[in-house]
């Protein structure tokens, strides 16, 4: 499959509740993907600055992570797909 059939769909838990839209996929140093970055309806293009590892001076990552509350990481294995 391509990272394109995933990348803006909704992903859901285990019980079936969303989680929000598929923003990123995350691989690992194998190449496969081993977590999604889900996100609550987009308020703007992601730019990696909302990813928690990206350290930057402190207003940029203020208002990275207040355009992007609600952005996390959800392990691969735990996504549901409808």
């Amino acid at each position: 499959m391509l990272a394109s059939d995933f990348l803006g769909r909704t992903a859901y838990d285990a019980d079936g509740i969303e989680l929000g839209r598929v923003a990123d996929l995350i691989a690992g140093p194998d190449g496969r993907v081993r977590a999604v970055l889900v996100a609550p309806p987009r308020r703007g293009r992601m730019l990696g600055y909302e990813r928690p590892s990206v350290r930057l001076p402190w207003a940029f990552e203020w208002l990275a992570r207040l355009l992007h509350r609600g952005t996390r990481e959800v392990e691969w294995s735990t996504v549901r797909w409808e």
